[in-house]
């Protein structure tokens, strides 16, 4: 095999139609069998980060699972908004029954970082955890591609952790940045479930270091301040909500920000003490809470505990109770949450509000 080229896969792992991510030098490639041809394409989406490999495939065209973007698998070409920008494309060759791909010519990718961890937080009471790393990195800015020391709140990063064993995504999963540019360090958030990559992430120990590259994403605050921004968050999607809330209070932005906040019951309610001490300390922002579930006592009454905020999730009436026709239509509204969530606000919007969709982004937290 001539030079530069790196065995990925065996092409009896990948039918026809079917697709198969993996993972060389820190990059997410996925590889596709189309009619038993054989082709590789960025599997990170270059609209909002979602995963192409989990995606759709119709002809040469790959179809991302969060916002429809379509790319053709030969060039890389965007076939399908809302993506603008192209997929990296990488040759192919087939050697008996292994599939190689040449990694020379590569597109650019964001500079890499390597972070200590601080600390850990878990969410009493939760599956939840914080991770806390340094935010001196070892990359020297040669360009003007952004170090991830200067993201942008709101963008997400890919973090690449050691002895991952049999994980099929491999070592490497990107994470919504929750801390704020204006804290003095970085920090994501994420349910600890039972793939093996967060059972390593969980065992990490303080002092460990990372290896992190980004930061990518254009799920930031709009630049006219003009208009409200308006955040409906589902359970861990309030990520990157904490992010532009911290940097918005820290800022003193001319900025009014209104969140809905939805969560099972109080007792999951990410970063409340933090956000209620926010709202104290910027006049532009308020914050409503609302729960889905009630929880019962031993006789299956409801049992209420002095919860003073919203039952049931987000919906028109909620709304409307908090925003009238004036302030929704100069709004800009972000949701951000589980898939379900995320198609339920976004037929709120479009069907019940009557919001344009240039009006609404949209980012979605799929879990692994």
């Amino acid at each position: 095999m001539g030079e530069g080229f790196v065995r990925v896969a065996d092409t009896k792992d990948i039918a026809p139609s079917q697709m198969k991510e993996v993972q060389v030098d820190g990059e997410s490639i996925c590889i596709v069998n189309i009619n038993g041809n054989y082709y590789a394409i960025g599997s990170i989406c270059t609209h909002e980060g979602g995963p192409i490999a989990d995606g759709t495939i119709n002809g040469f065209e790959v179809e991302c699972p969060w916002h429809n973007s379509k790319f053709d698998v030969r060039t890389g070409e965007v076939t399908s908004p809302p993506a603008n920008e192209p997929e990296p494309v990488y040759e192919v060759k087939i050697e008996g029954n292994s599939v190689f791909i040449k990694l020379q010519g590569k597109s650019t990718l964001s500079p890499q970082s390597e972070l200590k961890l601080l600390e850990k937080i878990k969410v009493e009471g939760t599956d939840v955890m914080s991770f806390k790393f340094s935010k001196q990195d070892n990359q020297k800015k040669e360009d003007n591609t952004p170090l991830l020391s200067d993201y942008t709140a709101g963008q997400f990063a890919f973090f690449e952790i050691s002895d991952v064993k049999n994980d099929p995504k491999g070592p490497i999963r990107h994470f919504t940045i929750s801390s704020s540019p204006t804290e003095n360090f970085i920090m994501f958030t994420t349910r600890i479930r039972g793939s093996p990559y967060k059972k390593r992430l969980s065992t990490l120990e303080d002092g460990t270091k990372v290896k992190v590259r980004g930061p990518e994403g254009q799920f930031v605050l709009h630049d006219d301040y003009s208009k409200q921004a308006v955040f409906l968050s589902g359970g861990i999607g309030v990520t990157p909500f904490r992010s532009m809330i911290k940097y918005a209070t820290d800022k003193q932005l001319p900025l009014k920000i209104v969140m809905f906040d939805s969560n099972r019951d109080p007792d999951g309610i990410l970063f409340k003490k933090e956000f209620d001490d926010w709202t104290n300390l910027n006049q532009n922002l308020k914050i409503i809470y609302t729960v889905s579930e009630d929880k019962h006592d031993e006789n299956q009454s409801i049992v209420r505990n002095g919860w003073k905020g919203e039952y049931g999730r987000i919906n028109k009436a909620m709304i409307l109770k908090y925003l009238d026709n004036t302030m929704i239509n100069n709004s800009i509204f972000y949701i951000c949450g589980p898939p379900s969530m995320l198609k339920a606000m976004q037929s709120l919007l479009q069907e019940e509000l009557d919001i344009s969709k240039e009006k609404i982004k949209l980012e979605e937290f799929t879990g692994y």
